[in-house]
């Protein structure tokens, strides 16, 4: 790891404690600023690249994911289907052979509802950043210490794998909306619909709820890595924007899980990091009709009344209802379609 230079670390933990207001609630200043892993790379994140999905019946997440959220199944082969998540909004790989599916993650329990078996993992995310240049990227993961390895397919795309601070799964790659958009993406359905189509079309990756055993860390972590920009930090988590695509929340709920006797949970595969839920904002948001077309689905939770219903979260101008997948994993369906 290389050091930094004064100047430079107060300018980066400065840039980490300014905060302002946004959409998961009121600005409130973290005393305790971010330190800075490294010297920050000055990359830009541009895209989502793609989101990684491990469950035991990839055929059947994908399928609904399609029929549910309107993705593309761009392609499968019968160990993983890659579907478009939108135009906005890159890709998604759900792939099979999960076996030991890992408990519920702690934001998502103890919400007031029953949970069905959670048979799914998101373990890894891949983002595309700019500038690029491959042997230039390569070497600045070098010499922070990352150990980049090589995942290149065919003459243009080009991808680094590497760790972060908890041995959760990233890729930096040379991914853009007009790179990773060749051809439609119109490869049939793996399994059959669960059900009619809804319609829906997804626009944006409203946020990430990340779960790791130092907040702080991992969010500086990102900030120098990725130019992730923090935007509001209170106690035990810290609000992100990711460029102009997407937005994180990152919590320190790891850490209060192993402390709690549940060791296991925080580190899989000795992975001590993981997603609890994703927030998808898709076109033209009528609350009581999506409602509607989810209970009409089954797409819902059992509440402490016994009632079969969607989850709703309504906080500030967010208004979005919590489900589970086809696999019990929380997925949460919102209004949010631009980063403001």
């Amino acid at each position: 790891m290389n050091s930094i230079s004064r100047r430079q670390f107060m300018t980066l933990a400065a840039a980490a404690a300014a905060v302002r207001g946004n959409a998961f609630g009121q600005a409130t200043r973290d005393a305790a600023p971010l330190v800075p892993p490294f010297e920050a790379t000055g990359w830009k994140t541009v895209w989502l690249d793609h989101l990684s999905y491990q469950c035991v019946d990839y055929k059947k997440a994908a399928s609904f994911y399609a029929a549910l959220m309107g993705w593309k199944v761009r392609s499968h082969d019968g160990k993983q289907a890659v579907l478009d998540i939108g135009e906005n909004s890159g890709g998604i790989v759900i792939r099979g052979g999960l076996t030991a599916p890992p408990p519920p993650a702690i934001t998502d329990a103890g919400l007031g509802v029953t949970r069905p078996p959670v048979q799914a993992v998101f373990d890894g995310f891949a983002w595309g950043i700019e500038p690029w240049d491959t042997d230039k990227v390569k070497a600045e993961l070098t010499r922070r210490g990352l150990n980049p390895v090589a995942d290149h397919h065919g003459s243009d795309y080009r991808s680094f794998r590497v760790k972060d601070p908890d041995g959760f799964g990233l890729a930096i790659t040379n991914g853009t909306k007009a790179l990773r958009r060749k051809g439609p993406a119109n490869a049939k359905l793996p399994a059959p619909a669960p059900f009619a189509p809804t319609g829906w079309n997804t626009l944006y990756l409203d946020h990430i709820s990340f779960e790791v055993p130092d907040f702080r860390r991992s969010a500086a972590f990102y900030q120098a890595l990725l130019g992730w920009t923090i935007r509001v930090g209170n106690g035990n988590q810290a609000s992100v924007q990711i460029g102009d695509i997407a937005g994180a929340i990152i919590r320190g709920n790891a850490a209060v899980r192993a402390g709690a006797g549940d060791p296991a949970a925080a580190s899989r595969n000795g992975v001590a990091a993981t997603i609890g839920h994703i927030s998808f904002g898709i076109e033209n948001w009528d609350t009581e009709k999506v409602r509607a077309e989810l209970k009409k689905r089954d797409v819902v939770y059992v509440n402490k009344e016994g009632q079969r219903e969607p989850r709703p979260d309504m906080t500030g101008t967010l208004q979005s209802f919590h489900v589970p997948d086809a696999m019990g994993w929380d997925l949460q369906i919102g209004n949010k379609i631009s980063p403001r």
